[in-house]
């Protein structure tokens, strides 16, 4: 294989709000709306919140920290990728309102774009920016895919820096859909060549019409083991693999109930989904899959050459998988 027809996931940093509730805090300061009795029993058990940090604050400091792990020179990332989830977080913040800038009052603020402060805050001149949302969760697997396909399109394009950021709205539900959300940040380098993590298959799928998720919350839920099931095949497919050549499962931090039922559906036993972070970290949206590969890859469950499969929901709706070769 042509090493520079291919796009690897170089390295991975992310960044968790130090302050940190439990279940039961948030069920005291009135912000959940089920039980969290019920939540334990999902395996959830701490989440991350964000005080004074915003959006681009995380998003920051966990591109900072790839950055300075990464052995790239800063002058080789030719493009930044900055991926959120909520339209919230596709937007700067307002220190004063402690909100989002976005006001219709102010037509200079809708001219403001996190991915331009990134460039200039980590010293980037040779970056452009690109900001990618309206996929939910799945808006960081877009921005690896897109990240690939312009590494394996433009011959002088070295490296991607992907960034995805997203802080929950202050004082409301944090359960949403039977998962607990948690504040959170992810930065990943995705470089020419490199072999660590090469991007093997990327897969989406998009239903529109699930777009008003309050609505039609239960024909989400009804839709989403199907569609997911059947996505997963379609991946394996296309990388010409099946379900027992895939060492591990990187999953999003969604309800571990729900991964016990899908990875019977894809036929993948418990021990090869990667779910350890559920209860420590929670969902924190857009940042699950590789905040879950770093730790994996630290914790030693996984060995070079393992193929990983790694999977999304987003609200929206979109399903994204991918495999990756460690």
């Amino acid at each position: 294989m042509n090493q520079q027809s291919t796009a690897g996931i170089h390295s991975i940093a992310e960044y968790l709000p130090a302050r940190v509730a439990t279940v039961g805090e948030l069920h005291q300061r009135g912000l959940l709306r089920g039980s969290p009795e019920t939540l334990k029993s999902f395996g959830f058990d701490t989440v991350h919140l964000a005080g004074e940090e915003s959006n681009i604050d995380m998003a920051i400091a966990s591109a900072e920290k790839v950055l300075e792990e990464s052995d790239i020179d800063r002058d080789d990332i030719g493009m930044i990728l900055y991926a959120a989830a909520l339209n919230s977080s596709s937007t700067l913040w307002d220190g004063a309102s402690a909100g989002p800038v976005l006001q219709l009052d102010s037509v200079p603020d809708l001219f403001k774009y996190p991915a331009s402060v990134l460039q200039t805050e980590l010293d980037l001149p040779n970056a452009s920016v690109v900001g990618i949302n309206q996929l939910g969760c799945a808006s960081i697997f877009a921005a690896l895919r897109m990240a690939k396909a312009l590494i394996v399109t433009e011959d002088d394009l070295k490296a991607v820096l992907c960034v995805s950021a997203d802080k929950f709205p202050a004082g409301r539900h944090r359960d949403l859909a039977y998962n607990l959300v948690s504040d959170g940040a992810c930065a990943t380098i995705v470089r020419r060549g490199d072999s660590r993590n090469r991007i093997v298959a990327c897969t989406q799928v998009t239903k529109g019409a699930l777009w008003d998720s309050e609505a039609i919350e239960n024909e989400i839920i009804a839709a989403y083991f199907p569609t997911a099931t059947a996505l997963v095949e379609r991946t394996l497919a296309k990388a010409g693999l099946e379900m027992d050549d895939i060492s591990l499962v990187i999953p999003h931090n969604v309800s571990l109930r729900s991964w016990e039922i899908l990875g019977r559906l894809i036929g993948c036993p418990p021990e090869r989904i990667y779910t350890e972070n559920i209860a420590r970290v929670g969902h924190t949206i857009a940042s699950d899959n590789l905040l879950n590969l770093r730790r994996a890859t630290e914790a030693g469950w996984i060995e070079k050459g393992d193929y990983l499969l790694l999977f999304t929901f987003g609200y929206g709706s979109n399903w994204a998988c991918m495999v990756v070769q460690h």
